[in-house]
């Protein structure tokens, strides 16, 4: 009897025990499972904040590229319809891209989140900052700060217990637009999109009127061809912007009976690298001479050339209808013994599109060529300008490349993020 009480005794032990370790674990397991959920939700917060980063940068980005375009060449350029094509262009960019696997779940409107405006110096700080302004604006800056909440679950349940803004993620972005340009220089795989082509900047003797001082600077030119930016496309009409006819050497002539030259960017003036150089771009193999790059610091730059444009490149050309590409000007060129080929002094870089290729009756080619904007990476930017002491400047008035104020150059641009 005394045994059956002792088993029954031990056996309550045992039930009590277990009454209270049971919601003892359930609390360690709670607290351990709070642990895990806080711990994987700090990890997609951090994710999904760089997703988000991400996709505000492709959205400045994408703007900034609408930001400039052929309309600044036009004598009154319209800025609002800049604007507003970097507004569509960067909702459209947000709604392309997702955020754990959501969209970002935002609209960008100019004067809100999307604001346009320029870089200019703090005083106190010595940094640059950014000033909204619509006047020839510069630089975008994009602010996400109160975008929703991205089905995080774990954020969604701690923000409405809390009443916080738990799993809300965001950004400020800005994209910023520079023309001082010195130069270009590919990447290892990103060529320059650039032809190996030489325009006649101008002509002191007056043999030429086809030049890039007369009919560009100063608007010489006809204006009978358009370039549609919806549609890619070349069309007859009037734009606003004039173009230049650019004429290789005719049959029997002489070197500088042609205003363009095809350059020898490591081709040897042979038709096969010159056609890939036209479609592709230039790289940093076809640079290797120049050290791979190329500079224009004021003084001129030699390049081996030709005016002699064959079949190959015309076809080339022609495929090349409607795009944009970096040229160069050169002031003059000096024939080699052989007669058929030179050097070109080479001294500035511009952009161009194609309008039109055609070969003339004396069986040269004539490429219309309209100016154009363009932005890519490749480029080389100057440096910030310095003031040079004063006593300096009074006793020296030739400055060096890196005091003097460098040169904006209307054609060609770096877009890059600032913030």
């Amino acid at each position: 009897m005394k045994r059956v009480q002792q088993i029954q005794f031990t056996r309550s032990q045992a039930n009590a025990r277990r009454g209270v370790i049971t919601p003892l674990a359930a609390i360690v397991l709670l607290v351990v499972m709070t642990g895990i959920a806080l711990i994987v939700n700090r990890l997609w917060l951090d994710a999904a904040s760089l997703e988000v980063t991400t996709c505000v940068e492709t959205a400045a980005l994408a703007a900034g590229h609408e930001l400039v375009s052929d309309e600044l060449l036009k004598e009154k350029p319209d800025f609002n319809v800049l604007m507003e094509r970097a507004e569509s262009t960067a909702n459209q960019a947000l709604k392309l891209n997702t955020v754990a696997g959501h969209r970002i779940g935002i609209n960008l409107t100019k004067g809100d989140n999307l604001l346009f405006g320029k870089l200019v110096p703090n005083e106190e700080t010595g940094l640059r900052k950014f000033l909204e302004t619509d006047h020839e604006p510069e630089s975008i800056q994009i602010k996400t700060h109160n975008s929703s909440r991205l089905a995080n679950p774990v954020a969604d349940f701690m923000a409405d217990l809390t009443r916080t803004n738990l799993g809300r993620t965001g950004a400020q972005i800005e994209a910023t637009l520079d023309n001082h340009v010195i130069g270009v220089r590919p990447f290892e795989n990103v060529p320059v999109p650039a032809y190996p082509l030489a325009i006649l900047k101008n002509d002191p003797t007056g043999k030429h009127t086809e030049t890039w001082e007369l009919q560009i600077n100063q608007k010489r030119g006809k204006d009978k061809y358009r370039f549609d930016p919806e549609t890619k496309t070349v069309s007859r009409g009037s734009d606003g912007i004039p173009e230049i006819i650019l004429t290789g050497k005719p049959r029997r002539g002489e070197i500088t009976d042609a205003n363009l030259q095809l350059l020898d960017f490591g081709s040897d003036l042979k038709s096969e690298p010159i056609v890939r150089q036209i479609l592709s771009g230039l790289t940093r193999n076809d640079l290797k001479h120049f050290h791979g790059e190329l500079l224009f610091n004021g003084t001129p730059l030699p390049v081996h050339c030709s005016p002699d444009i064959e079949y190959a490149e015309q076809d080339a050309f022609q495929d090349m209808v409607g795009q944009c590409r970096i040229c160069f000007l050169y002031e003059q060129v000096t024939a080699s013994s052989q007669k058929y080929d030179g050097t070109a002094d080479c001294t500035n870089l511009v952009a161009g599109r194609i309008m039109a290729v055609q070969r003339a009756d004396n069986q040269t080619t004539e490429i219309i060529l309209q100016p154009a904007v363009i932005t890519t990476r490749t480029v080389i930017l100057a440096k910030p300008e310095t003031d040079p002491p004063a006593d300096q400047s009074k006793s020296d008035p030739k400055q060096t490349a890196d005091t003097a104020k460098p040169v904006s150059n209307k054609y060609i641009y770096k877009l890059y993020l600032t913030r």
